[in-house]
């Protein structure tokens, strides 16, 4: 069975977009931190799909996470689903479950790492501590920029022509906490078609846009679809500086790239 272009798209945007964010749980989340400190091995994940297999590997290394797209010449462990709709079910939250190959004492720690991921839908009146906060703000800003990249490059003809009509434009994220202003900071950069994403402050160009948040707790609200964003702005959780029209539009694809992966 085939999956849908709209399920291939959104499995491509968990590997190359969400699963890189494990990084900074395994930098920043102090439990994930010290069982990863030591643990090194291969883990596939993936998928069939019409009788191949769509997949990705994540090599950890002593707290360090590298994903590689496509098969592992050898992975240590591998979990498979039948199909991808059951994949980015259980990617979603759901209860789909994937055949599994391989080492089974190091499952408790690929399944930590998998569940660390929720932290992105996670309520805001369940999280615990400014931790969590922290990690629900940080993940959900690197994967949401590095999913527009990702978006554009995947192929979506509407972003890609977004990309396209742009000469060389900046789009950074900061929140602000403790007085500092850029806490959290990531970006996207479009130029002519291309796309790339990264993490703090872009320092070789001032902003096409700029999306402050002046608080971890006012970032929260916005990402967390507590209010929209119009609503965020008038509210004093968030200012934009630069083009109102285009970020409008890099909201919109915000919210269908946020449809898509949560």
């Amino acid at each position: 069975m085939s999956a849908s272009p709209q399920d291939l798209m959104t499995a491509k945007l968990f590997f190359n977009a969400a699963f890189p964010t494990m990084q900074v749980l395994l930098d920043d989340d102090p439990k994930l931190h010290k069982k990863f400190q030591n643990f090194n091995a291969t883990v596939q994940f993936g998928a069939m799909n019409d009788g191949e297999l769509l997949c990705c590997h994540l090599i950890f290394q002593n707290g360090n996470l590298t994903v590689v797209q496509g098969p592992a010449e050898k992975s240590d462990i591998s979990l498979t689903f039948s199909s991808v709709e059951k994949m980015n079910s259980l990617l979603k939250g759901g209860l789909s479950l994937p055949s599994i190959k391989g080492s089974l004492s190091l499952l408790p720690n690929v399944l930590s790492i998998l569940m660390g991921l929720k932290i992105m839908t996670k309520p805001n009146d369940k999280l615990k501590n400014d931790t969590e906060k922290l990690l629900k703000v940080k993940c959900s800003l690197y994967m949401i920029t590095r999913a527009l990249s990702q978006y554009n490059k995947l192929g979506d003809p509407d972003m890609q022509e977004f990309c396209l009509r742009q000469p060389d434009r900046i789009y950074q994220f900061q929140v602000e906490h403790d007085g500092q202003p850029d806490y959290i900071a990531c970006y996207l950069r479009v130029k002519a078609g291309q796309s790339k994403s990264g993490h703090g402050v872009y320092t070789r160009r001032s902003p096409f846009v700029l999306f402050h948040f002046f608080s971890l707790d006012g970032a929260l609200k916005v990402l967390g679809k507590e209010c929209e964003f119009v609503e965020g702005v008038e509210k004093g959780y968030v200012e934009t500086i630069g083009s109102p029209e285009y970020a409008c539009y890099l909201n919109d694809y915000m919210a269908i790239l946020q449809g898509m992966l949560t």
